[in-house]
């Protein structure tokens, strides 16, 4: 007989950030327009993937968002599915029918979906915390420049490759020092909005929340990889300051929808 485990057994919690929501609501085939145009989001599928996981365990209520989400959501949508109207060049005279279309696909999401209170003086102490932590990244990303990547770039050939070599190899190695520390280049240019701070903030609040009651991993899903998800390049060179910081500090592991869809499926 096989003795008995002694790990701790985690439970599973999953946040659904604006962007996979706006991502899985972002479908409509115009051919009901008598149209041969699809108005679909990039991350559309792998969206829909984690929704379908999170269906199986609606008992369970491994999925959850909070107010703030729902609101930038439904605030957030009419601009996402106007600008892929424009971008399949379909009428946008057919606006209204198609955002209610895809509004319906966002209520019908969040209906399997667990709608958590936030402490409103624990959101408060996590957002003061979020703030100083984006602040000291935006330091960090203040040194990642065109120069101090080149500069780094051509420090690691100088002691990897041959001398005949060096003029590639320092452009091979510069652009990766480059993707290496994109996810902190697109922060310097591309400041956390207040909104999505709160977001933060409540997931924060809401691990605490669980970790009293339970062990508990939370993740959040996200296809920002600017502030919450990793940036990953073509061939697989993986940027993730802000996000492995997200998690030290705040125990929330933000992450693309197809890899949290990974990890429920691997669950018994």
């Amino acid at each position: 007989m096989q003795p008995e485990s002694n790990a701790v057994k985690f439970r599973v919690k999953v946040i659904l950030e604006t962007s996979v929501l706006i991502a899985s609501s972002t479908f409509f085939m115009c051919k009901e327009l008598k149209s041969s145009k699809i108005i679909k989001d990039e991350h559309f599928y792998p969206a829909m993937e984690l929704v379908s996981e999170l269906r199986k365990r609606v008992r369970q209520r491994t999925g959850v968002y909070t107010r703030t989400i729902a609101r930038e959501t439904r605030a957030a949508l009419r601009d996402a599915v106007k600008r892929h109207i424009e971008r399949v060049g379909a009428n946008l005279e057919n606006l209204r029918t198609i955002l209610d279309y895809c509004g319906d696909r966002l209520e019908r999401t969040l209906e399997i979906l667990s709608l958590e209170p936030v402490d409103q003086d624990r959101r408060s102490y996590f957002l003061s915390e979020v703030y100083k932590m984006y602040s000291g990244l935006l330091e960090r990303a203040t040194v990642v420049t065109e120069k101090s990547t080149r500069s780094l770039g051509e420090q690691k050939t100088a002691v990897t490759a041959p001398r005949k070599f060096w003029s590639e190899q320092a452009k091979i190695q510069t652009r990766q020092v480059r993707e290496g520390y994109r996810q902190l280049y697109f922060l310097g240019n591309n400041p956390v909005r207040p909104r999505d701070k709160e977001i933060l903030a409540e997931a924060a609040a809401l691990y605490e929340s669980y970790a009293a009651e339970a062990p508990t991993e939370l993740y959040m899903a996200s296809t920002d990889c600017s502030h919450f998800s990793p940036a990953t390049s073509y061939d697989g060179i993986v940027s993730d300051q802000i996000t492995k910081q997200i998690e030290e500090s705040f125990h929330v592991k933000c992450d693309w929808p197809q890899n949290i869809g990974q990890v429920l499926r691997k669950l018994k």
